[in-house]
């Protein structure tokens, strides 16, 4: 996950080599999960994630539009290796600068994830989102279990 620079909250951008991943329409990221022991082919994708165990924030994707694009839509897939248990909460963040102090999980129930099913999986539907940059933040739950997260734009 990414180190941002200085104290946690403030406004100074990430300078890394790996900035926030650029979707365009149709394309995935996963922004939560490893690459699967044995695997020896990055980009980390469906056929080489693996559950990762961690809580904070995610790395970013960049969401920005193209001349005459409208707002994109996005999804957000969330998969554990086991049932997250009580105080499980992923939430979905946007910001227009990539520095930990402008990030925000916007008002809109759909951005929080803090219900699963029985498979232990989630998904929200973000149609249309507004941030240029999008990551999530894990609250861990009782249990301690991993999980992946992608992010989809899908338009």
């Amino acid at each position: 996950m990414p180190a941002y620079p200085g104290v946690a909250g403030s406004f100074v951008s990430a300078k890394s080599n790996f900035g926030p991943i650029a979707l365009q329409k149709g394309e995935s990221h996963y922004v939560v999960g490893a690459l699967a022991a044995g695997a020896t082919q990055l980009p980390v994708n469906d056929g080489n994630v693996t559950f990762e165990n961690f809580a904070g924030a995610s790395e970013a994707v960049n969401l920005e539009s193209q001349q005459g694009d409208t707002a994109p839509a996005v999804s957000v897939e969330v998969l554990f290796n086991g049932a997250p248990g009580a105080g499980e909460v992923i939430a979905i963040q946007e910001a227009e600068t990539d520095a930990d102090g402008f990030y925000i999980t916007p008002s809109n129930a759909t951005y929080t994830i803090n219900a699963f099913n029985a498979n232990n999986a989630a998904r929200a539907d973000l149609a249309p989102t507004g941030g240029k940059f999008m990551r999530i933040t894990r609250t861990r739950g009782a249990n301690a279990v991993g999980c992946t997260v992608k992010i989809t734009r899908l338009g």
